[in-house]
């Protein structure tokens, strides 16, 4: 249902809300599957649905229906590009991978919400891995610059020595040499 108002709802009533769906995914798993499956196609393409996919899960199968129209009454069988179908309602291609539906815009596949969390834990860790490695190196440059600064002050030091060891020889030379 494209254009309506993002509010919670315990069911859709068409002559409540004024519109019917625009969209419909099916997923049969048990029953009459055939029978229902077929009533279902005529009946939703006779109330206006413009697209209806149908997933079989016990044997993996998507059926996609379209009106050819807006006006319409019967929808018509999409067939699959190399397995892809496209959901023109949606903006997205769909396809059966392995015993799943997924969902593609363009030739990015959209992530499931626990692939996505799976995602975006890899990226958190990533990030704290790269900030732990940042504040090592910072720390190894801190540990540097103090042991130069240590060296620095051990060299001034020492060069203050040897200037005061210069200057007491040069006076002792000069008193040995009157």
């Amino acid at each position: 249902m494209l254009d309506i108002d993002d509010v919670e709802r315990d069911k859709w009533i068409v002559s409540a809300e004024g519109k019917g769906f625009d969209w419909v995914l099916e997923v049969h798993v048990g029953g009459e599957r055939k029978k229902e499956a077929e009533r279902n196609v005529a009946r939703y393409a006779r109330i206006g649905i413009p697209e209806d996919f149908l997933y079989d899960g016990s044997s993996n199968r998507l059926a996609v229906y379209r009106l050819a129209s807006p006006d319409a009454k019967v929808s018509t069988a999409v067939l699959p590009n190399h397995g892809v179908y496209e959901s023109r309602v949606l903006g997205l291609d769909v396809q059966v991978e392995e015993d799943r539906l997924r969902f593609f815009t363009g030739t990015a596949l959209l992530l499931e919400s626990e692939e996505r969390i799976v995602r975006l834990q890899e990226l958190c860790d990533d990030v704290l891995r790269r900030r732990e490695e940042e504040a090592r190196l910072h720390e190894e440059a801190e540990q540097r610059r103090e042991e130069v600064e240590r060296q620095y002050e051990e060299a001034k030091r020492r060069r203050e020595e040897a200037e005061q060891e210069v200057a007491r020889l040069r006076a002792e030379f000069e008193r040995l040499k009157r």
